[in-house]
């Protein structure tokens, strides 16, 4: 069997939110294609044609989000609260970490700059607000080559068919702050410490 996939909370509320919005479009289009109905010769009739459409959409993308609720559940997944990641120190101490691992914020040197990323869950690949880390899954090809590594290693990659020279500056666990700020809707439910 498979590696269990690792998600954060987040990534699973989303799935599950993004199912519950496109069943709610879906059965707004058979209303709207019902009402539309009652208006005659359904060859000519725009409205019943664009809600008959939407519908059709709707159930493509809630048979696609099914498939990969089911490969989820198939595969098994372990949920992980980002916040949970987070230095259980002072606030404004930053914890050191000897290897990457999820949950981690690698700074490095590559493609002639230097910059940081937290090593995240399996569907965390959405781009923050700029100067805010960047997520990148853990099973992403970028993800795969820098687990286990550790601050001042050098080494080459072959990353998405190019070979990248990468040298990890540092490895350190990410503040609360920075969490928020990649996770947004974190801050909402968090009680903090």
């Amino acid at each position: 069997m498979p590696d269990k996939i690792i998600l954060s909370t987040v990534s699973a509320w989303a799935l599950g939110d993004r199912f519950s919005d496109t069943v709610a479009q879906k059965n707004a289009a058979l209303r709207e294609a019902k009402i539309a109905k009652l208006d005659g010769d359904l060859s000519e009739n725009a409205p019943y044609q664009a809600a008959k459409e939407k519908f059709r959409t709707m159930g493509r993308i809630q048979r696609r989000l099914t498939r990969e609720m089911n490969d989820l559940i198939a595969q098994g997944h372990t949920l992980v609260d980002p916040l949970s990641w987070v230095s259980s120190g002072p606030a404004a101490a930053v914890a050191a970490v000897a290897r990457i691992e999820i949950g981690t914020v690698v700074t490095m040197n590559w493609n002639g700059a230097t910059e940081s990323f937290l090593v995240a869950g399996a569907r965390d690949n959405h781009l923050p607000e700029e100067g805010d880390l960047v997520p990148i899954p853990y099973n992403s090809p970028l993800g795969k080559v820098l687990l286990g590594r550790q601050a001042g290693e050098r080494f080459t990659a072959e990353i998405n068919g190019r070979r990248q020279e990468i040298e990890v500056v540092s490895v350190r666990r990410p503040t609360r702050e920075e969490i928020y700020r990649v996770f947004p809707s974190l801050q909402a439910t968090d009680s903090g410490p």
